[in-house]
């Protein structure tokens, strides 16, 4: 019965971990997600910091989904990134990792009988099932954290330097998602 029930929570929170959203946005400057703050007029500083989950790859392209979105949203049409940063960060989880296991051990039994006669000594095979609960040894975690700071513009766009039109990039990283 205890069996049952610690798979079950396990399999509960591993379909809660995969089911939650990648892209969405954070509560704070570093919370997990995406945020923007605007320097002037039409510049806005974008950043997303990545979840357990999120690579390096990932991190950046949300972190150009949510400038494209800026962009739009403050009616420009295209963006120059002026400024990037990309930062990492090595972390064991706070909280306790628990893992459970089971296994079968084989060892050797010696019986030693003593009686009138004398002794007798008897040795025989015995398997052990074995169970362990692992707390302790957490695997570090890698979560990356990519800024950009951009300049939004409308009309043509020009043809030197790191621009971007947002209409082509969020349809490209939308359908990525």
């Amino acid at each position: 019965m205890i069996t049952r029930i610690l798979l079950l929570t396990t399999l509960l929170t591993v379909g809660a971990c995969a089911s939650s959203p990648r892209y969405v946005a954070a509560d704070s400057a570093t919370d997990y997600g995406h945020y923007a703050r605007k320097i002037s007029e039409n510049r806005y500083r974008v950043n997303y910091n990545g979840g357990r989950t999120a690579d390096l790859q990932e991190t950046r392209d949300f972190t150009l989904l949510r400038a494209a979105e800026v962009t739009l949203s403050e009616g420009y049409e295209w963006f120059q990134v002026v400024d990037r940063e990309t930062s990492s960060i090595e972390s064991r989880d706070s909280q306790p990792g628990v893992g459970f296991g089971y296994g079968y051990e084989r060892a050797y039994y010696t019986e030693r009988n003593c009686g009138l006669l004398g002794c007798s000594q008897r040795t025989r095979p015995v398997t052990y099932t074995t169970w362990s609960v692992d707390a302790h040894n957490r695997r570090p975690e890698m979560r990356y954290s990519h800024s950009l700071e951009i300049v939004m513009g409308k009309g043509e766009m020009p043809e030197d330097g790191h621009y971007y039109n947002a209409r082509a990039v969020m349809k490209a990283l939308y359908e990525e998602i």
